[in-house]
């Protein structure tokens, strides 16, 4: 991803090797879609909130969106220990989504039980 030349250029790359429209990209960095295009496009440059926002997106190190070169040593990237703190977030919110649905089936079962033996009561007593 090295010799893109400016900051602009550098987004787009990361952005199109991602598979993502400028739509897609500005939703989740929280930006208009003409914002990014006027990044992409040289014609602004985008916060240091920002940066460090796209680089995690992207999945780029910062200092490759910020300068082009590429760290020698992946353990110096900033973001990866946030990023492997995200991802067990979402392991742990999966897990929790799948007990929710469980549960979920498990009271619309009874729900359904309650429902029959309340029919069959009112059946009874007619």
């Amino acid at each position: 991803m090295s010799g893109q030349t400016t900051t602009g250029k550098r987004i787009e790359v990361a952005r199109n090797q991602l598979g993502l429209d400028l739509p897609q990209l500005a939703r989740r960095i929280g930006v208009k879609r003409k914002t990014l295009e006027n990044w992409e496009t040289d014609r602004s440059e985008p916060r240091a909130d920002r940066l460090v926002k796209l680089a995690g997106v992207l999945q780029v190190p910062l200092v490759w969106l910020l300068t082009g070169d590429t760290p020698q040593d992946s353990d110096r990237n900033p973001l990866a220990p946030e990023t492997a703190k995200i991802a067990q977030k979402l392991e742990r919110a999966l897990a929790m989504q799948q007990d929710l649905a469980a549960l979920l089936m498990g009271l619309s079962a009874d729900v359904t039980r309650l429902q029959r033996e309340l029919d069959k009561d009112q059946d009874l007593a007619a």
